[in-house]
């Protein structure tokens, strides 16, 4: 299938009408229409529209641009090249940090027998989640008296420290819970990122246990002392589990919320390709024209990167078989089939 779409886009590639002009040329759209978000999809890009700059004249009776390709629309379809109208975008400012969950971190509760007696029964074992005030053991009194002992607190058993049958007294540990929710996580700060982190800033935890999970986190404390080989600070950071789901060692992924915002246009990291001027789109042009355009970058987050220079609103872009159009691109500049 892949010899096929390569075939289709080289024959639509034998009909571009270029002016002589090497800078990386873009293909068309599908034929069934863009996969566009924002307000615009079906609109049409007519000629001159200014985005950052007036675009390239038309040249030819044809109205041809310089560095136009042509794909007709079925073979768009079968190099499943996509589009998107562009629309203004409001994304906020993150940076990312690694850490993982810390047991030591976690306040234990002990719970001690009720009183002096014969342990008769231990209602909890290892492991086991309980809640508050659940019933953790039973114990017989010298005088036939039934003690019980709860739990002072929600969380995992994560420690017994008697056995059914055993004496004990008012001072001795039954087992030990620790709350697991929120958990604990220590963050490894870059030492470039010291400046944008503050107690009380929002944090999205992710972890190769559940990768389509987000688990939510708050930066509680930052450490006064930088580790010297790895130039990065601790940061201390609780995080929401409510199912239980994080574990004690677990490595995680954060993206640390500045507070900060950037507001304009963004695309998707993949639509954006380096050449040797510096990184260019496709942008859409009528129903099978797709034209390469410069733009200035700037900061990316979750997947899209900010365009501060040669887009706006409404312009429509390659964000799906962008790649494969600048190899055959390329190819076309080369003199190739």
């Amino acid at each position: 299938m892949k010899n096929i779409h390569h075939i289709l886009i080289a024959l639509a590639l034998m009909g571009v009408s270029g002016c002589g002009d090497k800078t990386p040329a873009a293909p068309a759209e599908t034929a069934s229409g863009e996969a566009g978000h924002g307000a615009g999809d079906g609109h049409e890009e007519k000629p001159g529209h200014e985005a950052g700059g007036k675009e390239a004249a038309h040249e030819g009776e044809e109205g041809h641009e310089a560095g136009l390709l042509e794909i007709a629309p079925e073979a768009q379809r079968a190099a499943g090249i996509r589009t998107e109208t562009l629309r203004r975008a409001s994304v906020a400012e993150t940076f990312q940090a690694m850490g993982r969950v810390m047991q030591d971190a976690q306040k234990p509760h002990h719970i001690t027998a009720a009183g002096a007696g014969r342990l008769e029964t231990l209602a909890v074992t290892l492991g086991q989640a309980v809640g508050a005030g659940a019933e953790v053991a039973v114990i017989k009194t010298p005088a036939g008296e039934t003690l019980r002992a709860a739990a002072p607190h929600k969380g995992i058993v994560t420690a017994m420290h008697a056995a059914e049958g055993d004496q004990v007294n008012e001072m001795s540990f039954l087992a030990t819970i620790t709350d697991v929710d929120p958990l604990w996580g220590v963050l490894d700060i870059p030492e470039r990122s010291l400046e944008s982190v503050t107690p009380g800033q929002k944090a999205e935890i992710r972890t190769a246990a559940y990768p389509r999970a987000v688990f939510a986190g708050t930066i509680v404390s930052v450490s006064p002392e930088i580790d010297t080989l790895s130039r990065t600070v601790k940061a201390r950071v609780s995080i929401a589990n409510p199912a239980g789901r994080l574990k004690f060692g677990m490595f995680i992924d954060a993206a640390v919320h500045t507070g900060g915002y950037f507001q304009g246009v963004a695309v998707r990291a993949d639509a954006v390709q380096n050449g040797p001027a510096g990184p260019f789109v496709f942008v859409k042009k009528g129903a099978a024209g797709f034209l390469p355009r410069p733009v200035e970058t700037g900061r990316e987050k979750d997947g899209l990167v900010e365009v501060k220079k040669g887009l706006a609103p409404g312009d429509k872009v390659v964000v799906e078989g962008a790649y494969l159009l600048k190899s055959e691109m390329m190819k076309a500049q080369m003199g190739e089939d």
